[in-house]
């Protein structure tokens, strides 16, 4: 299902929206998946929230019927004219499906042919909550990359960029914390369903590709203090990875780490979400700052994925 296409013009500053690929769009809302055939069900519902990007969205949707098994459904949520946040999207999308299993893209990805039967194998054979994805990207010289969480990272890695949880779980969690404008309710997510006693497991194999070049890992989240205040207040000890992740260099040197650390004990607007006090800033940023030189002397890794991991071969 989709709904809520905008036919606004403008996708932000000085970029246009193609009209007619929001009514080609549009078309394959009734029947979208009358035309394909398979021996097994899918139980899979792929959502995809979306945000004045027609023609990524376009291409996302092509990709979706390639795949090998089709999805049980696909509901795709417009946030354009709202602009309520990914988060409130997808639980919009989720909820409108009944598979067994919730699978989540952003519409600028491209699935792998494979990735839906991947994510219902996987889920069929073992006892879990959830599946992380692989990820591909494009680097600035137009090379194909893995932009795959850090081996060291256990923890700070979850993207909904590439993302599947059962749906008794995400009904039994309540789905993503809606407080979240931008970044980290996905982490939420995924550490609440962790929290809740259940397994989430990495299989690269469930692959999918962001076309466009993306940023390093962890350089965004400091611009959303109020994200960084609900991501602490949901797990203090797992975000201590989080906040080292943060420290760097860079961050050091233009000023950015001091930054957060001061908006983080700061009231953000909304002002719905207690601030960090100064002990538990002090407690936080200890932890993290030992954790980053725990990394950088070792230069080894930590919550190594391929630990948890399960191949499909």
């Amino acid at each position: 299902m989709i709904g809520n296409l905008s036919n606004t013009k403008r996708r932000g500053p000085g970029e246009t929206v193609s009209l007619p690929l929001i009514r080609e769009i549009r078309e394959r809302d009734t029947n979208y998946l009358s035309a394909t055939g398979f021996d097994v069900d899918s139980e899979v519902d792929v959502v995809i929230p979306t945000f004045r990007r027609p023609e990524a969205l376009a291409s996302c949707l092509r990709s979706l019927e390639s795949q090998t098994l089709a999805p049980a459904s696909i509901e795709v949520v417009d946030d354009s004219e709202t602009d309520y946040g990914p988060g409130i999207s997808r639980n919009i999308g989720w909820k409108r499906g009944s598979g067994r299993y919730v699978a989540f893209i952003d519409d600028d990805c491209l699935a792998d042919c494979g990735w839906i039967e991947n994510i219902q194998r996987v889920f069929s054979e073992n006892d879990i909550g959830g599946i992380e994805g692989g990820i591909t990207t494009t680097d600035i010289d137009g090379e194909i990359i893995e932009f795959n969480p850090p081996h060291r990272f256990k923890w700070d890695r979850f993207k909904t960029a590439n993302m599947a949880i059962r749906r008794d779980i995400l009904t039994e969690i309540g789905g993503f914390d809606e407080r979240y404008f931008l970044h980290r309710e996905d982490t939420d997510l995924a550490w609440r369903v962790i929290d809740a006693g259940y397994r989430m497991v990495w299989v690269p194999e469930c692959k999918v590709h962001h076309p466009e070049p993306i940023g390093v890992h962890g350089a965004v989240y400091g611009a959303y203090p109020r994200s960084e205040q609900l991501l602490y207040h949901c797990n203090p000890n797992k975000f201590v990875e989080s906040a080292a992740s943060l420290i760097s260099r860079e961050s050091i040197a233009d000023g950015s780490l001091r930054k957060l650390q001061r908006d983080m004990r700061t009231l953000q607007h909304p002002p719905d979400v207690k601030p960090l006090s100064r002990i538990q800033s002090w407690t936080l940023w200890t932890r993290a700052w030992f954790l980053a030189l725990f990394w950088a002397i070792r230069k080894g890794t930590i919550g190594d994925p391929k630990k948890s991991s399960l191949s499909l071969k």
